[in-house]
């Protein structure tokens, strides 16, 4: 302990010295492999997009070829001949690719949704960096069945795109004898690009040969460091173009009908607002949502919560999804604040009177409207604003006696704001400064007060992008009308080798106890100071059966921030290998050898008591096959077992397989089950007894049903049930927690309620989609949903699942019309008369 705290204070003089070598690594480390270069042909005459590349100015433009394997012999010609070719004019870029193929009728071409980027087809993508800066860009893909696939890019994404942003643009595609064809139109309103007479865009292609799962770039892409994004080649010859006015409106109209079963008659409502996109400059968009109706979005996975920690849910409404890769810097926005669940919704229940009772309670507060501005300078300098308002939200309470009616507000009229400056650097780094803020109306107290997050960090890379270190520091302040102005903090520190075969990197990361960014982004726990050293070796080319490996070996030693006292340390060893047949294993192992201080299990807020887990031991093991293949299966086991006097242990085992009937039919089923056996957790109880624990068995089964009917690429009909079903047992032996973390036996002398739980939940998703024109959309939507807690424990299935049909259900079907309007299409219309 007194070591560990010495290197803390030690750190302080280290990591300067670490950061001064890295940065002298970075001036004298060899330079980056050299860019392909391609250039793009303007043309005159207009170009049909019909996946035939039969126009004259196709055969006058320059190929691009000789693509290079990422997957699955990195770095080694393809074998399979691609041809891309670039033509522009005042409007659009243009791509026609030529993907050769011997075996036509061996060319992959399932059908999927829009944005399905691992449907079972043959895939060609063009990623493109207007500004040509390494860090950031955009990907629009095409599967030989003209699905479409578009993304963002970002290094802080590495390999994975992110699938939430959707650009109106026009793709064709067709099979021959020689392969198959893949023409592109992007219209420059889907880009941003710098103002000047000459472009020079960062730009790669790639083309996935899905039958043996062989993955090509034109510019080579290593896998032993980097994104993708910042290995791309340079395209050039697009000469006296300039950015276009971005304007666009989406309107939209909605309607609903609702019924719950045991309520009469049929809720309806009705709906309509619009999005806004303007282009403020050639590299600033301006993105609002006025009346947004997030209503069709697909219902969240809920589960039974036995711990102290808030549950995180993924963001799926559309606008928070879209354009927001600056506000992700720093990891202080947290979008599903802005909308969610109202402060005092369970205070108003202690609010009421002796004949009072609560017949409404809005569960969610209303977005009234949201706005971003992001863009990025012709000097790598990219600028974010977010804005958003919600609206007062009241429960509303009624006296039985007098049948009069008050309202108690639960959520004030509010405000939430986020600025950020990203300033890329050389070699893929950057250096950032981000600030949110939350005000709400009214005065300040406890529960309704002014929140604001300000915070910074870098990333710096040597020039062989082998060596890096990185920093980042939060300030968290609350603001009260009469208390005083809570401040908190938070630092981490990373530096090391991140990038070839064999890595090392040493990690700090310190949270004081204070510390809340919580109003308007997400923190699980706070008051920790965690040192980790990892140590990793990875293999890219393939040898016998196996085509890469990664293994790792990680240490961490955590205590708290106050009192600073010790809470656990951890070795941690994962291991992952890739087959040449597309199979991978992997298995991971934790030990815990000498347990945890769980300063949080307890609920008390000073922190001054602790739950002493013992000696545990994790392994688990997934597998899964080729996704190729008609027939695909994942399976996932873990055993776990805690060294103590109770009797702890617990598996997990996960079985998802996914049948492809056709071109247009799949479907999927999973199946999860998770059994705690002698699982020990804080009770709810009397506290002038002490702090309460029991012993209980937790049992959680969840199965899911997915499926798609594919009519057409732009016509398609999906499906998604879920049932979560979660049972904490206890056997009646509980504890009185000791200052030494220990447990003592003990008899109520006050019963204590009922501290079994029985949850499920069940959800429906049926979804029908039509898009009727490009970014014009039609959405059919039925819901349904069923939710039951009580306090005796139901064993049997069969039993359990008629018990939760009898619960009240609520019905949904609703539809939603969305139409694209662009400025330029107007302007084409009315030049023509």
């Amino acid at each position: 302990m007194h070591f560990l705290h010495m290197t803390y204070r030690t750190g302080r003089i280290i990591f300067p010295a670490i950061l001064s070598i890295i940065l002298s690594l970075n001036s004298v480390a060899g330079a980056s492999q050299a860019k392909k270069r391609t250039e793009a042909l303007r043309i005159t005459e207009p170009i049909q997009i019909d996946g035939k590349l039969d126009e004259t100015p196709w055969q006058k433009a320059t190929p691009a070829g000789d693509f290079i394997i990422y997957n699955p012999h990195n770095g080694m010609p393809s074998k399979f001949r691609t041809e891309v070719r670039l033509l522009y004019d005042d409007d659009a870029l243009y791509i026609g690719a030529i993907m050769y193929d011997s075996y036509p009728d061996s060319i992959f071409t399932q059908l999927g949704q829009r944005d399905a980027g691992d449907i079972n087809a043959d895939h060609f993508w063009i990623e493109i960096s207007p500004f040509n800066d390494g860090l950031n860009g955009e990907m629009f893909k095409v599967s030989a069945s003209n699905v479409q696939i578009d993304n963002k890019m970002s290094t802080a994404d590495s390999w994975m795109h992110r699938d939430s942003w959707d650009a109106v643009w026009h793709s064709n595609t067709s099979i021959s004898d020689e392969g198959w064809i893949a023409e592109m139109k992007i219209p420059y309103s889907a880009l941003r690009f710098p103002r000047s007479a000459s472009q020079l865009w960062g730009i790669n292609f790639w083309r996935e040969v899905r039958r043996n799962r062989e993955t090509s770039s034109w510019n080579f892409v290593t896998k032993e460091f980097g994104s993708p994004i910042s290995h791309m080649g340079e395209l050039t010859g697009i000469r006296d173009v300039k950015p276009p006015l971005r304007l666009s409106l989406v309107p939209y109209v909605s309607g609903y009908l609702e019924h719950v079963t045991d309520e009469s008659g049929v809720g309806t409502s009705y709906n309509g607002g619009l999005d806004l996109k303007i282009g403020l400059t050639e590299s600033f968009t301006l993105d609002a949502t006025l009346i947004p109706d997030f209503g069709q979005v697909q219902s969240d996975d809920h589960v039974l919560n036995l711990s102290p920690y808030e549950v995180r849910y993924n963001e799926k409404r559309p606008f928070f999804m879209e354009g927001t890769e600056l506000f992700n810097k720093g990891g202080i926005f947290y979008s599903r604040r802005i909308g969610g669940t109202p402060h005092l919704i369970r205070d108003v229940y202690g609010m009421v009177g002796e004949n009072e009772t609560v017949i409404r309670n809005p569960a969610e507060v209303s977005l009234l409207n949201a706005t971003k501005i992001s863009g990025r300078t012709s000097s790598g300098l990219g600028i974010g604003l977010f804005n958003a308002v919600t609206n007062t939200t009241w429960a509303v309470v009624e006296n039985k006696l007098t049948g009069e009616t008050r309202h108690i507000m639960t959520e004030p009229l509010t405000n939430y704001n986020m600025l950020v400056l990203d300033q890329t650097l050389r070699n893929d780094s950057y250096v950032s400064v981000m600030n949110t803020n939350v005000i709400r109306a009214g005065k300040r107290n406890e529960n309704f007060y002014t929140a604001n997050v300000s915070g910074f960090e870098a990333l710096v890379k040597t020039a062989d992008r082998l060596w890096s270190v990185s920093a980042g520091a939060v300030l968290s302040q609350k603001y009260y009308s009469s208390d005083p102005t809570a401040l908190g903090h938070s630092l981490n520190f990373n530096a090391g080798r991140t990038g070839g075969k064999f890595r090392a990197d040493y990690r700090f990361s310190m949270m004081s106890d204070t510390y809340d960014p919580n109003d308007m982004g997400y923190l699980r726990k706070n008051n920790e100071i965690e040192h980790s050293v990892d140590f990793s070796y990875n293999t890219y080319e393939p040898f016998g059966n196996i085509m890469t490996t990664r293994t790792s070996l990680d240490f961490s030693y955590g205590q708290l921030y106050n009192p600073r006292a010790f809470t656990t340390a951890e070795v941690r060893l994962d291991a992952m290998i890739l087959l040449m047949n597309f199979w991978s294993l992997s298995l991971d192992l934790e030990l815990t050898p000498w347990g945890e201080d769980d300063y949080f299990e307890p609920r008390t807020p000073d922190m001054s008591m602790f739950y002493h887990r013992p000696a545990a031991f994790e392994a688990s093991f997934r597998g899964d096959t080729d996704r190729s293949k008609r027939f695909y299966i994942q399976g996932n086991a873990e055993y776990m077992k805690a060294w103590s006097d109770y009797g702890q242990y617990g598996y997990e085992w996960s079985l998802q397989p996914e049948f492809k009937v056709g071109r247009r039919f799949s479907f999927s089923y999973s199946i999860s089950v998770e059994d705690l056996i002698n699982d020990i957790g804080f009770v709810p109880g009397n506290p002038h007894e002490g702090i309460t624990f029991g012993k209980r068995d937790v049992t959680t089964i969840t199965n899911t049903i997915s499926g798609a009917f594919i009519f057409s690429a732009n016509s398609y009909l999906t499906l998604r049930g879920r049932h979560y079903w979660s049972r904490a047992d206890y056997d009646g032996d509980y504890f009185t927690l000791q200052p030494d973390g220990s447990l003592l036996d003990r008899i109520y002398s006050t019963p204590l309620n009922n501290s079994d739980v029985n949850t499920n939940f069940l959800n429906i998703d049926v979804v029908y989609t039509w898009r009727f024109a490009p970014g014009s959309e039609l959405s059919l939507v039925w819901k349904n949903s069923i939710w039951s807690e009580g306090d005796v424990i139901i064993r049997n299935g069969f039993d359990n699942f008629g018990d939760l049909l009898s619960m009240p259900q609520t019905n949904s079907l609703s539809l939603k019309i969305l139409y694209y309007l662009d400025y330029q299409n107007f302007r084409k219309i009315f030049k023509s008369k």
